[in-house]
């Protein structure tokens, strides 16, 4: 079979994809919570006759194989949304439940391209009698990045040699660095509570420290690296102001270019919450949530996804798509949407079908963070974004929300299908590919262990 013969059988996928990406929209579940999604996708995988792997531990979670031998390809799969994000495919901010959730993120979208391309290239290891084998990887919990660091824990990922993987976006572009390696870790603050106006000097307000441990981490901002962030909320547990808080807590984020640069920063938070209690005289208990690492850079991997995105098929937007995003554009700053069309080069146009130039991620990085990163430090990984949504649209938005659920973000998962099993056709068949890519693997990988407990 050739790379056309490839791209034919993700088209007939074309209704598959259309019917996962709508339904996940349709039934948008946060993370931890995902049991329709997850149903859907197991019955999905096993009846293209994928034999599928669970975790009892992870029951949100799964991934389906088929073949025999190595190379094994992780093809990543997610499908969680973000909550107080819905939202109707409209152009203006109107939600479908007040409140409820909504796929800001496009993960209705990852999980239906990645489950086509998984099920494409098993009918081509198939048909081809192939050697090799193909899992997609259900993988939860994205958004509060511990899903894949969970499965990584629990060794979901053991036995898988390649990861291929990516999201929507307002381009076409290729990445071989991408996300900031974050750590969440929580301090809950125990006082004495009291009359805050019969007997204020008998009470230890939890709630002092909380605030002082804002204090200082905005004196820590300053000497730390310049590209970390440290990011937090706060909960006073919903006492009265006349009570002086027995209890009270905050949550933090650290991220940064590098885990060790989070690991750096982490014991001088953790000091600032020593301080703060002691200042209080209150007692403060620390928790670490998890940490999910940056992206390990594979230029060699990059480079074959970005020939590959080059072979696949454009999206092909209609007027009435364009007409839309235009429309649903229209709620953001003119300046900063004419900022991003001229980034893409899009002539003016809300979509962009164009292939970004391949140092694009140089003008524009990807600065969120993300739990693939933890298992691109398993195994190589690679990741590219497609057009999904309007140029000058981002994510974790309404106007993501709207756009995700329609027809143009489904051609945009129709292109990233494409990549995905060209990719991994080619690591299939190709194995002077393999070992190149490889290689580069084993020169930049460093230790890892995931950061959380189960």
């Amino acid at each position: 079979m050739t790379k056309k013969d490839i791209k034919a059988l993700v088209k007939d996928l074309n209704k598959t994809l259309e019917d996962a990406s709508r339904y996940m929209w349709n039934n948008p579940e946060v993370g931890g919570e995902e049991k329709l999604s997850v149903d859907y996708y197991k019955k999905l995988f096993k009846e293209e006759g994928f034999t599928i792997f669970e975790e009892e531990k992870l029951p949100t979670a799964f991934y389906a194989e088929y073949g025999s031998g190595s190379p094994v390809i992780a093809v990543l799969g997610e499908y969680d949304a973000l909550p107080g994000l819905s939202q109707k495919v409209s152009t203006v901010k109107e939600a479908v439940v007040d409140g409820g959730p909504g796929h800001g993120c496009g993960h209705n979208l990852i999980g239906a391209a990645s489950a086509v391309a998984a099920i494409a290239i098993k009918r081509f290891l198939e048909k081809n009698k192939q050697e090799g084998s193909v899992r997609f990887y259900a993988s939860p919990e994205e958004e509060l990045l511990s899903g894949k660091v969970k499965m990584a824990k629990l060794g979901m990922f053991d036995g898988a040699d390649f990861a291929i993987s990516w999201h929507p976006m307002s381009y076409n572009a290729v990445f071989d660095k991408a996300f900031l390696a974050n750590a969440a870790e929580k301090f809950y603050f125990k006082g004495v509570s009291s009359h805050a106006a019969f007997a204020p000097e008998l009470g230890r307000s939890a709630l002092d420290a909380v605030e002082l441990m804002s204090v200082g981490t905005n004196y820590l901002r300053e000497h730390v690296i310049e590209r970390a962030r440290i990011h937090y909320t706060t909960d006073s547990m919903g006492y009265a102001p006349n009570i002086v808080h027995p209890f009270a807590n905050a949550w933090y984020y650290v991220r940064a270019p590098y885990m060790q640069d989070v690991k750096d920063i982490l014991p001088r938070l953790e000091k600032v919450a020593e301080g703060a209690a002691m200042m209080t005289e209150t007692e403060v208990k620390k928790e670490l949530q998890s940490g999910c690492y940056e992206m390990l850079e594979n230029i060699s991997f990059a480079d074959l996804v970005y020939e590959n995105m080059k072979l696949a098929d454009p999206q092909d937007f209609t007027k009435e798509e364009e007409d839309f995003a235009q429309a649903l554009m229209k709620s953001e700053p003119k300046e900063k949407v004419d900022r991003q069309r001229n980034l893409c080069n899009t002539g003016g146009k809300a979509l962009s079908n164009s292939i970004q130039p391949r140092d694009f991620q140089n003008v524009s990085p990807m600065s969120a963070s993300s739990d693939s990163g933890d298992v691109s430090q398993m195994m190589p990984m690679c990741l590219f974004t497609t057009a999904c949504w309007p140029v000058g649209a981002a994510p974790h938005t309404w106007q993501a929300s709207a756009a995700t659920g329609h027809t143009m973000a489904e051609k945009g998962a129709l292109l990233a299908a494409e990549v995905l099993a060209l990719t991994a056709y080619d690591l299939l068949t190709k194995p002077e590919a393999r070992e190149i890519i490889k290689k580069e693997f084993d020169e930049k990988k460093q230790a890892y262990e995931p950061m959380i407990e189960i």
